[in-house]
């Protein structure tokens, strides 16, 4: 396939490439730093700074749509969530303006989304059947983001929703920035611990977007986070366990609020999400729950 990605010089995306030019596809890679992305990405992938360097002749048989910017890179004011909104939904629709010009229709859209879709849930058990509980900003940026892919349907274009969990890597992410503070001992629980973490392992969040990808007659939402999700407490005690050091530190919610504002949510509040539709469909995972997981990144 000519697959084009948005985001692909991300610490997924950049999993991503490499499994996908291990399968033989064509990449082209939209990306804001060429040279960077060009000493990540796999040799002979084609880099656009913009989708209007993308021909209206352009063979593109697959999209995949992973831009957006950190939400941990700075605090919510208002010009960060505009920001924040444009390097999503305005990435997103600006991919739906380029299907809409092409002379030849992709045969898919692999759109990214969040679990924040959700709100901060408490402990309601979520599927991709359940409704927002909480209509905060993470819901309302996500809601935006896949609303803005939806009309690409109305193109003839089979779309893949993917609402991801925390992903776990040991060369990005979350993960990467905690690992040194643990391996301090250093490492905190956050608030009182009961807040829920979906997570999934980096190998698995990108077979779930290859097959997306690849697989005709997958379409729809899908949760794309380990079928076990954990507390935050269980979490930093295992996290801790793994690196040998102890788990006696917790940074209260209080100081949480005081030092991040809004985004202080994402820390303290949760979803418990579970992948039911990838399950439905015999989707296996690699690393089902967070003990192999971190066994598998960790490197004592």
């Amino acid at each position: 396939m000519k697959v084009l990605i948005t985001g692909g010089s991300g610490f997924i995306g950049q999993h991503l490439c490499r499994r996908l030019a291990a399968h033989g596809h064509e990449l082209t890679v939209l990306t804001r730093k060429p040279r960077k992305a060009a000493r990540v990405l796999p040799e002979g992938a084609r880099l656009v700074t913009s989708l209007d360097d993308i021909e209206n002749d352009a063979a593109i048989d697959g999209i995949v749509n992973l831009a957006g910017e950190s939400l941990f890179a700075g605090r919510w004011t208002e010009r960060r969530k505009k920001t924040l909104f444009a390097s999503r939904v305005g990435v997103t629709e600006n991919v739906v303006g380029l299907v809409s010009r092409l002379d030849r229709k992709p045969a898919v859209l692999v759109s990214g989304s969040a679990v924040g879709f959700y709100g901060n849930a408490d402990n309601a058990e979520l599927s991709e059947e359940s409704p927002a509980r909480r209509r905060d900003f993470g819901y309302l940026l996500c809601d935006a983001w896949e609303q803005a892919a939806r009309p690409v349907s109305r193109q003839g274009v089979r779309l893949c929703l993917v609402r991801t969990g925390i992903v776990l890597g040991s060369d990005g992410g979350m993960l990467s920035k905690l690992l040194p503070v643990y391996r301090l001992g250093l490492g905190a629980m956050l608030g009182d611990g009961n807040q829920w973490l979906s997570w999934v392992h980096i190998d698995d969040m990108v077979a779930v977007l290859v097959r997306a990808l690849e697989t005709p007659g997958v379409d729809g939402v899908f949760n794309a986070c380990a079928p076990a999700p954990v507390t935050q407490r269980e979490f930093h005690h295992s996290l801790a366990r793994k690196v040998k050091r102890p788990a006696l530190l917790r940074v209260p919610s209080a100081a949480l609020k005081a030092g991040l504002g809004e985004q202080s949510a994402m820390l303290i509040g949760g979803q418990r999400v579970y992948p039911r539709r990838l399950e439905q469909q015999g989707f296996i995972f690699r690393f089902p729950d967070l003990d192999s997981a971190l066994s598998h990144l960790v490197r004592r």
